[in-house]
C-alpha cells in the first residue's frame, strides 16, 4: 500500500505542470462553443461574395458584438484553448455538433 502511494506520488510530481494558466477573463467553454459557430456560420454565408474578406472582418466584429465580447478577450481566449489542445477538441467536437444540427435542420422558409 505505502509503495503504491509513493509511486502514485512520484508520477504526480512528473506531471506535466500547466505553464499556460487560464487568462482571468476567459472565455467559458459554452459560450466559445457559440461564438465560433456563430463565426463559423458567418464565414461560410459569405464564401464566393464580392469583397467577402472584407464582409467577412466586419461579420466577425458583428458576431462577437452579439456576444457582448471584444476582439482582445476572444483571442486571449483563443490562444488559451489552442494552448489546452483536449479544451479545444471539446469545444470543436460541439461545434461540429451544432453545424450538423443546423445543416439537417428543414429551412422553414422554403416551406412557406
Amino acid at each position: 500500500m505505502l509503495l503504491t502511494f509513493l509511486v502514485l506520488v512520484r508520477f504526480q510530481a512528473c506531471a506535466p505542470k500547466n505553464d499556460n494558466p487560464p487568462p482571468p477573463d476567459l472565455i467559458n467553454e459554452t459560450e466559445m462553443v457559440s461564438v465560433i459557430s456563430d463565426l463559423t456560420l458567418s464565414e461560410a454565408a459569405l464564401t464566393g461574395e464580392p469583397l467577402s474578406a472584407f464582409n467577412d472582418t466586419l461579420k466577425s466584429i458583428n458576431v462577437l458584438k452579439e456576444h457582448k465580447l471584444d476582439n482582445e478577450r476572444f483571442l486571449k481566449s483563443f490562444k488559451y484553448y489552442t494552448e489546452n489542445p483536449a479544451k479545444l477538441k471539446i469545444i470543436y467536437d460541439s461545434v461540429a455538433v451544432i453545424l450538423i444540427a443546423k445543416r439537417d435542420k428543414p429551412d422553414t422558409l422554403r416551406a412557406k
